[in-house]
């Protein structure tokens, strides 16, 4: 799994898990040619998506524009996964403090559960985040 935290603790997190690529269908123009979780946790409450799908490019494009927010080269970005909607945006404040916020759905029960979060992190935990994503 990859994770960008807060930076201070394990309070607040954002997961990506059990990503699979698959490299035939993205060849074929398969837009639904990546599955993976998203695990939020955000205070004392927590959430789970799993059954996400996005296009290669798109999670690609997640690490290009996360890297010019950090450089301070745009302001916001969101990633939306193509399943069902899941949610993750990433606003840049002139501080260096970025705002994570969005709206996962667990794929099961109906889509009843659904978790709204938000939290800020410093900029300098997003590093590592990238470089995974880059190497999903």
């Amino acid at each position: 799994y990859i994770r960008v935290t807060t930076g201070l603790s394990d309070a607040n997190y954002i997961e990506i898990k059990d990503f699979k690529h698959f490299i035939e269908e993205e060849k074929a123009g398969n837009p639904y040619n990546c599955v993976f979780s998203i695990k939020v946790k955000s205070g004392l409450f927590a959430g789970y998506a799993n059954a996400c799908e996005a296009d290669y490019k798109e999670v690609k494009k997640l690490a290009e524009k996360l890297d010019e927010l950090i450089n301070f080269k745009i302001s916001e970005f969101t990633f939306t996964e193509i399943s069902y909607g899941n949610s993750i945006s990433f606003i840049a404040d002139k501080f260096g403090h970025i705002k994570i916020k969005g709206n996962i759905i667990h794929d099961g029960d109906m889509m009843t559960h659904s978790l709204k979060f938000e939290f800020i992190a410093e900029q300098t935990v997003f590093s590592d985040f990238i470089t995974a994503l880059r190497n999903l």
